[in-house]
């Protein structure tokens, strides 16, 4: 597995949350995606993936177009690799 966060104004996170339809059509890869509201307003996401190659494959796949066409984003992810220890219960 593969762990990557980002952090960002809801605004922005919600344009990119939607572009990229992690939720509405999960890419296959995807293992869980979770976000939430901090105290000061922005929101933070936790993203685990198959691999990394999974995540390179869904840069190519959803993400690439829109870099090209809008440049990158203000908050972009921060990959932080493989987890020590990874629990979800059922």
């Amino acid at each position: 597995m593969f762990v990557e966060t980002v952090t960002a104004p809801r605004e922005e996170w919600e344009r990119w949350n939607e572009r990229l339809r992690y939720t509405s059509e999960p890419p296959e890869a995807l293992v869980a995606a979770i976000a939430w509201v901090g105290a000061d307003g922005l929101v933070t996401a936790v993203n685990l993936w198959d691999s990394a190659e999974a995540v390179a494959d869904f840069y190519v796949q959803r993400v690439h177009a829109f870099v090209q066409a809008e440049g990158e984003p203000p908050n972009k992810p921060e990959r932080h690799g493989e987890p020590l220890v990874v629990y979800v219960r059922r």
